[in-house]
C-alpha cells in the first residue's frame, strides 16, 4: 500500500511538467541564464528504453535530452535541495521512466515519469553522498539496491521509503561501493546483481570481495578472480561494471583515484573474472548487442579487451588540438545497427558520434554547467560578450566563448592553449572594430605543441582578431620550465590589467590612450617557488610586461616569501589574485594575496593560521615594489596574517577610495567588505546589508561614483549567494538577486553601451539582469508597482508603493522569472519598459484576471497583485513571485496535496532581527480550505531540511485577502542562520481539501 500510495502522487505530480517548462526565466528587474552551455559533465547514462533519452548529471544540476542530445532541458521538478551534482541516479531497464536520484544532502527522490517529476521517498544516507560511496542499482519487480558505504548493502521493496539490509548469505558488516544489476533478467527470481566492498580485503594484494547473486539478492557467493590483481596497502575494489549480451560483465578494478586499474571480465555474470592491468579506466562501456565490444575512455575493442583501437577525434576537441578525457560513455540500445555514442568530460561538455565514434559534435544546448569566471563587454558592439571558463583541473575545457546575440555562443579557441581562463581583457584602444580588437587571456593550459602532453605553459594567451584566433605569450618562458625537470612553473594566473597610458611614453598622469595598442600589462598568480632558495623564495605572483605582452618579469618585490619553520611546518602566499589601478596615476596598484599554512604546528598539532604576513599591498611605483596596507583587515586568530583578499575595486572618480572582500572561515555571517578612503591606510568594515556568505568579486560602476557591485557565492539554497548595490560607497547593499542561482556569482560586468545591463559569471552560465528604475529598492520596478491596485497604493498608506521601502507590489506574469518572455539582454531600457508595459495591461485583462484554474493541475495563476507590507524593519529586497509547481508537490500524508492558485512571496529583510510582515492578494477570497505554507528549510542554514513546512505557527492575523506573519532571524520561517542577521521568507496561500486517514473531512 505504501508503495501504491507513492506511485499516485508522482503520477498526480506528473500534471507540472508542462507549467515547469513553460517557465520563461527573463524579465525587467530580474536575472537571466543565457548560456554559454556545456562544461562539467558527472555521469551520462542513456535510457534503455529510449533510445534517444539521456539524462546528464553536472556541476550545476541534472539534465535530459529526448533527442538524442540535440537539445537538453532540466529536469529538478520537486527536488528540495535543487541541482544536485553528486551523479548518483539510476535509471530502470524494466519500468518505463522510473528512476532514482540522491541529492547532494543525502534525499533519495524516485520518479515515474523519466526525472520530469520527482518526489522524496522520506529515506536518506547519513554517509557523504558521492559517486564511489554510495551506489544506485533499479531491480526487478519493485526492487531497489543501494551500496551504501559502511552500511552496507541495502534494499527497498516499498518504493524507496525504506532499506533493510540484505540477507541470502551477503556478509554484514561490510562496507560496500557498488552494486550494479543485470538489465536482461528482468524478474526478481533470475535476476542477476553484483556488488563490490572495499573491506575484508587481502592485506598481501589489496583485492577486495566481489559478491554476485543470480536469483535477485535470495543468496549470495563470492567472484574467483584469476589475474594478477596485486597492489600491497591499497583497497581494489570495482570502480565501475556494465552488463553485456548472454552473461558478459565488464568491470574496472582498482583504487578510487585510478592510479592503477584493472580490465575485469566475466561471461558468467560475474561468478569468474579475469583481469589485466590498464593503463586508465576511468569511463567504461559495453555493447548491448555484441559480447566482445566494450568501450574504455577513448578507445574501442572487438575482443573482449585484448586490444583496443583509438576513437577517432575529428570534432572531439575543444581548440583543434586538446582532445578531452571522458567521465561518461553512453552507447545506444539499438547499436550497433544505430551506431550512435555519447561521451561526457570532465569540463568540456557532451560529444555526440552517429557513425561509431569516427566522428563528433558538440552535444550542449541547454546544459548549464559552464563555470564562468570571466566575463565581458565589447565596448563599441555590445552584442559581442565575451566569458573564460574557470576552474578546470588537468582537463580541456572550452575556456573561452564569444557571444553575438543572447544565448548564442560560440566556443572561439582556435590556437588557445588554455584549459581555463580566470580574467578576460580587452585592450580598449583597439577597439573600433571587432575583427582588430585585442584581448589578453590568463588561466593556465597545456603546450601540446612540442610533444610534452604535460609541460605547462606560461598561462598569458592574446588575440589580435577579437578572439577569433590566439596565440601563447611564451617570452619569459624560464618563469616556467615545466614539470619535466623542476617545479618552476608560476602557477595559475588569475588576473590581468593594462595600463591605460601605455601605447606611447606619457606620463603616468597623462590622459589615456585613444589609439594603441598598450604595451605595459600585469598579471597576477601563484607565483613559483626557487629550488636552492630553501624553497622560500616565491617570486612571480605579479609579473609585468612593457611590450605587449611578449616577454615577462618578475614584480613581486616586497611581497613576502615563504617561511619553513623549524617544527617543518610551511606558511606561504599561495598566490596573488586580484589587482587594480589608480584610474589617475598609473604607478599606483594594489593587489590582493591569499595565505595557507602547511604542517604541524609546535604543539603537534595541525597548522591551521597562516603566519605569513597576506592581506592587501601597494605599490606607487610601477610594481616595482609592494607595501603591506592591510591596517584594520581581520586577521586569523593568533596570526597577523589576513584573511584571503580575493577582490578588489577602485573608485573612478575617488582613487583613494577602495573595496576588498575577505573570506574567513565561517560561512555563516555575511560576506566580508572593508573599505579605506585613505589609499589603503587604514580600512574599515562596509557590507551592511550584504547576506550572502562568501563575496568573490567587486565592481565599481566608472560613470557613477560611489555605485558599487559586489557578488556572493552561496552555500545552496538555505543560504543562498546574491549580487549587491550599493549608491552610497559602499555604506549600505541591496540585494539585487532575483532569478540567480542559489550558489550565485564569481564575476562582474556592465555594459559600457547600457549601463543598466549587469552581466554575471555564475557556475551555470552568464546572467544578465536590466536594472529599471526602483525608486525604493526592493526590488520591484516602480512601473510595477506604480501600476498596482489603487493607483499604485495597494496598502492604502497614501503614498505610492514605489516609494515605501518596506511595501512591495507585484504580481506573477509581469517579473521575477515567471512567464516574462524576454527580449535581448542589450535591448534598451526603454524597449523593456514598452515590454513591461504590454505585459502589465495584459495581466489587466479580464482573461487573466479571472480564476484560470489550478496551477498544480497545470492551469494559471488566480487573481493578480499581491503586496507586502512590513513592520519592525525598515527595509525589503528582492520581493518576487514564486510559482510552486517546479518545487514539486506539496503533500501531507494526513490532509492529502496542497496547491497554491496564488503562488508564492519570496522576499528577504536585511539587517532584521524580527518583523511583521502584512501580505494582501489583490481580488482573494481565502475561506475554508486555506492555511499558510513555507518552503524552505525547518532549520535555518540547513540544505538537508530544506521542503515544504506548515507556516501556521507564524500567522498572527488572517483576513479574507491577506496574512500577517511573524518572522524572526535564524528562526523557523527564514532561510538564513541567525549570524547572516537577515531573514529570508519564501511561503504562500494554500489550499486543500482536507481528508484525514478515516476518509472524513
Amino acid at each position: 500500500m505504501t508503495c501504491l500510495r507513492f506511485s499516485r502522487l508522482i503520477v498526480r505530480a506528473c500534471c507540472l511538467a508542462l507549467l515547469a517548462s513553460s517557465i520563461a526565466h527573463a524579465g525587467p528587474g530580474d536575472w537571466s541564464g543565457q548560456g554559454p552551455f556545456g562544461g562539467s559533465i558527472g555521469k551520462l547514462k542513456v535510457d534503455p528504453l529510449v533510445a534517444t533519452r539521456l539524462y546528464a548529471s553536472t556541476a550545476n544540476g541534472f539534465f535530459r535530452s529526448d533527442d538524442a542530445g540535440s537539445s537538453w532541458s532540466v529536469r529538478e521538478t520537486g527536488l528540495l535541495d535543487a541541482h544536485p551534482s553528486n551523479s548518483v541516479f539510476a535509471i530502470s531497464a524494466s519500468v518505463p521512466g522510473r528512476m532514482w536520484l540522491f541529492d547532494d544532502v543525502g534525499r533519495l527522490y524516485g520518479s515515474i515519469d523519466g526525472g520530469s517529476n520527482w518526489l522524496a521517498t522520506g529515506y536518506s544516507v547519513t554517509t557523504n553522498v558521492a559517486l564511489g560511496t554510495v551506489s544506485l542499482a533499479d531491480g526487478a519487480g519493485n526492487t531497489t539496491w543501494l551500496a551504501n558505504d559502511s552500511a552496507g548493502l541495502l534494499t527497498s521493496t516499498d518504493g524507496g521509503i525504506t532499506f533493510a539490509p540484505v540477507a541470502g548469505g551477503f556478509p554484514s558488516g561490510q562496507t560496500v561501493a557498488l552494486v550494479v544489476t543485470s538489465p536482461h533478467d528482468l524478474t526478481a527470481a533470475t535476476q542477476h546483481v553484483i556488488a563490490s566492498t572495499s573491506s575484508n580485503c587481502d592485506p598481501g594484494t589489496g583485492v577486495c570481495p566481489i559478491y554476485v547473486s543470480a536469483n535477485g539478492g535470495a543468496t549470495w557467493s563470492a567472484s574467483i578472480i584469476s589475474g594478477a590483481l596485486t597492489q600491497a596497502g591499497a583497497a581494489q575494489r570495482l570502480i565501475a561494471a556494465e552488463y553485456g549480451p548472454g552473461g558478459t560483465v565488464y568491470a574496472l578494478y582498482g583504487d578510487v583515484n585510478f592510479d592503477d586499474t584493472y580490465l575485469l571480465r566475466s561471461s558468467d555474470n560475474g561468478a569468474h573474472w579475469s583481469g589485466a592491468p590498464t593503463q586508465y579506466g576511468s569511463a567504461l562501456a559495453a555493447s548491448p548487442s555484441t559480447a566482445a565490444t566494450l568501450w574504455l575512455d577513448s578507445a574501442r575493442s572487438i575482443d573482449g579487451g585484448a586490444i583496443f583501437t583509438p576513437l577517432g577525434t575529428v570534432g572531439l576537441n575543444t581548440n583543434g588540438t586538446f582532445v578531452p578525457r571522458p567521465a561518461s560513455i553512453a552507447v545506444s540500445p539499438g547499436y550497433p545497427a544505430t551506431p550512435r555514442l555519447w561521451i561526457g568530460t570532465p569540463y568540456a561538455g557532451v560529444y555526440l558520434s552517429n557513425d561509431d565514434g569516427a566522428t563528433w559534435v558538440s552535444s550542449n544546448d541547454g546544459i548549464a554547467a559552464t563555470n564562468i569566471r570571466s566575463v565581458i563587454v565589447h565596448p563599441t558592439d555590445n552584442t559581442r560578450i565575451f566569458a573564460g571558463f574557470g576552474d578546470s583541473i588537468g582537463d580541456p575545457s572550452a575556456a573561452f566563448y564569444r557571444s553575438t546575440s543572447v544565448g548564442t555562443w560560440t566556443a572561439s579557441n582556435t590556437g588557445l592553449n588554455a584549459y581555463q581562463l580566470r580574467t578576460v581583457l580587452i585592450d580598449p584602444t583597439t577597439a573600433g572594430t571587432v575583427g582588430s580588437t585585442v584581448l589578453f587571456g590568463v588561466g593556465s593550459g597545456f603546450d601540446w605543441s612540442g610533444g610534452h602532453a604535460i609541460a605547462r605553459n606560461s598561462g598569458i594567451y592574446k588575440s589580435l582578431d577579437g578572439g577569433l584566433t590566439w596565440a601563447t605569450q611564451s617570452g619569459g618562458t624560464a618563469l616556467n620550465n615545466g614539470f619535466s625537470s623542476s617545479p618552476t612553473w608560476p602557477g595559475n594566473l588569475r588576473t590581468v590589467i593594462a595600463d591605460p597610458r601605455s601605447c606611447d611614453a606619457r606620463g603616468p598622469t597623462a590622459p589615456p590612450c585613444s589609439t594603441g595598442p598598450l604595451q605595459t600589462f600585469y598579471a597576477t598568480g601563484g607565483g613559483r617557488s626557487v629550488l636552492g632558495l630553501g624553497n622560500t623564495a616565491h617570486p612571480y605572483r605579479v609579473i609585468k610586461s612593457i611590450d605587449g605582452g611578449a616577454s615577462w618579469s618578475d614584480s613581486s618585490v616586497g611581497i613576502p616569501d615563504d617561511i619553513e619553520n623549524p617544527d617543518g611546518s610551511q606558511d606561504r602566499i599561495d598566490g596573488v589574485t586580484p589587482i587594480v589601478m589608480d584610474p589617475s596615476d598609473s604607478r599606483i596598484l594594489y593587489i590582493g594575496t591569499f595565505a595557507s599554512a602547511f604542517g604541524p604546528d609546535a604543539a603537534g598539532n595541525p597548522q591551521v593560521s597562516p603566519q605569513v604576513l597576506s592581506g592587501v599591498y601597494k605599490s606607487v611605483n610601477g610594481g616595482a615594489s609592494w607595501t603591506r596596507v592591510s591596517n584594520g583587515l581581520p586577521t586569523y586568530g593568533g596570526s597577523n596574517a589576513v584573511y584571503d583578499t580575493l577582490s578588489l575595486a577602485i573608485d573612478a572618480a575617488n582613487p583613494q577610495t577602495l573595496w576588498v572582500s575577505t573570506i574567513s572561515a565561517d560561512f555563516n555571517i555575511p560576506g566580508e567588505i572593508y573599505k579605506t578612503i585613505n589609499g589603503g591606510t587604514t580600512w574599515f568594515v562596509s557590507n551592511a546589508g550584504i547576506t550572502g556568505p562568501d563575496v568573490r568579486a567587486l565592481l565599481s560602476d566608472p560613470l557613477n561614483p560611489g555605485t558599487v557591485y559586489a557578488a556572493s557565492g552561496g552555500l545552496g539554497p538555505a543560504n543562498p549567494g546574491g549580487v549587491y548595490k550599493s549608491t552610497d560607497g559602499g555604506s549600505t547593499w541591496k540585494s539585487i538577486s532575483v532569478g540567480l542561482p542559489s550558489f550565485s556569482a564569481t564575476a562582474l560586468t556592465l555594459d559600457p553601451v547600457d549601463p543598466t545591463v549587469l552581466f554575471a559569471g555564475t557556475g551555470g552560465g552568464v546572467y544578465s539582469i536590466v536594472q529599471l528604475p526602483d525608486t525604493d529598492t526592493d526590488g520591484v520596478p516602480d512601473l510595477i508597482e506604480n501600476s498596482g491596485p489603487n493607483g499604485g497604493d495597494a496598502n492604502h498608506s497614501g503614498g505610492q508603493d514605489s516609494t515605501e521601502s518596506g511595501v512591495g507590489t507585484t504580481a506573477p506574469g509581469l517579473f521575477g522569472g515567471y512567464g516574462w518572455q524576454s527580449g535581448t539582454a542589450n535591448a534598451s531600457q526603454a524597449a523593456r519598459l514598452s515590454q513591461l508595459q504590454q505585459s502589465i495591461q495584459s495581466l489587466k485583462t479580464p482573461q487573466m484576471q479571472m480564476a484560470a484554474g489550478n496551477e498544480a493541475t497545470g492551469g494559471g495563476i488566480q487573481g493578480g497583485y499581491f503586496t507586502t507590507e512590513v513592520s519592525g524593519c525598515a527595509q525589503a529586497v528582492d520581493v518576487a513571485p514564486v510559482i510552486a509547481g517546479p518545487l514539486g508537490l506539496d503533500v501531507d500524508p494526513h490532509r492529502g496535496t496542497y496547491t497554491y492558485p496564488r503562488g508564492l512571496v519570496r522576499f528577504e529583510l536585511p539587517q532584521c532581527a524580527s518583523a511583521v510582515v502584512k501580505i494582501t492578494f489583490n481580488t482573494a477570497s481565502f475561506g475554508a480550505g486555506w492555511s499558510w505554507r513555507i518552503f524552505g528549510p525547518s532549520t535555518p542554514g540547513n540544505n538537508a531540511t530544506m521542503g515544504w513546512h506548515d507556516g501556521s505557527s507564524l500567522v498572527t492575523t488572517h483576513g479574507v485577502d491577506s496574512w500577517t506573519i511573524q518572522l524572526t532571524k535564524g528562526q523557523y520561517g527564514s532561510y538564513r542562520p541567525a549570524g547572516t542577521g537577515a531573514i529570508l521568507f519564501e511561503g504562500g496561500p494554500a489550499y486543500t481539501e482536507t481528508i484525514f486517514r478515516d476518509k472524513f473531512e
